[in-house]
């Protein structure tokens, strides 16, 4: 595709005297994964938020595969094909793995309002155990959320994100809270996703974003201040005077 999955021209994002996001320009082309980093504060999740609609942009434009959806609602970008996770966990604690990856599916049909249980080999409960067993998950479909790991939920949350067949899977700092141990699974389960899906994600951790990505964009004070290839970030002298607290 010639087309960027994601462009973002002369982006901004304002709230009240606060300026969150200053004129962020890139192009995220079809199948990249780009992890965007920086330290708390630094815009990160408002630029998520800009992209997905939740915060329109106070200036500038976003498109999507070559069609403008500045003025788009979040649904109507998500019926698009931008799937996302937040860093806040949405999932319904009192109900099973495989529930929860039911409404995930069904909530983007058009029977999604129907009361009605599923008959016997209903395909969005097959699509549901479908995606349990891509994200690993499948041995614990009938587990109550509230019993999962810190881990097992994150996987969840990247199940039900893919629900919808995106074409742009975004993830909100999918490592957050994670332990040492959880943190290779990730990794796997990231690398195991098709190239036909591009990957948009924010992190802090480089231990996670650098060998998840091939394009790092890092931001401060709400501006791109350095992109490049992951090899090249580590020890670009910007990236290390904000990570080891020199300032820029």
């Amino acid at each position: 595709m010639t087309e960027p999955a994601i462009r973002l021209r002369s982006v901004s994002r304002r709230f009240g005297a606060l300026q969150a996001v200053r004129d962020i320009n890139f192009d995220v082309m079809h199948g990249e994964r780009r992890a965007v980093l920086g330290p708390n504060g630094a815009g990160k999740t408002t630029l998520f938020n800009t992209i997905c609609g939740d915060f329109p942009p106070t200036s500038g434009s976003i498109a999507f595969f070559g069609a403008d959806i500045t003025g788009l609602k979040p649904h109507q970008r998500t019926r698009l094909g931008i799937g996302r996770t937040y860093q806040t966990s949405l999932l319904f604690n009192g109900l099973t793995v495989l529930e929860n990856l039911f409404i995930a599916v069904r909530g983007l049909r058009p029977n999604r309002f129907s009361f009605l249980r599923p008959r016997r080999g209903d395909e969005a409960v097959a699509k549901a155990r479908n995606l349990a067993q891509r994200m690993r998950l499948d041995h614990l479909v009938d587990a109550e959320v509230v019993n999962l790991s810190h881990g097992q939920r994150r996987q969840l949350e990247i199940a039900m994100a893919l629900a919808g067949d995106p074409r742009v899977l975004m993830l909100d700092e999918p490592a957050a809270g994670l332990s040492p141990g959880d943190r290779p699974e990730l990794l796997r389960l990231l690398h195991d996703l098709p190239r036909t899906l591009t990957l948009i994600l924010i992190e802090h951790d480089m231990d996670i974003a650098l060998p998840a990505a091939d394009i790092v964009t890092v931001m401060k004070d709400g501006e791109v201040i350095v992109e490049a290839p992951p090899d090249r970030i580590e020890g670009d002298p910007v990236v290390q005077s904000i990570y080891l607290g020199g300032g820029h």
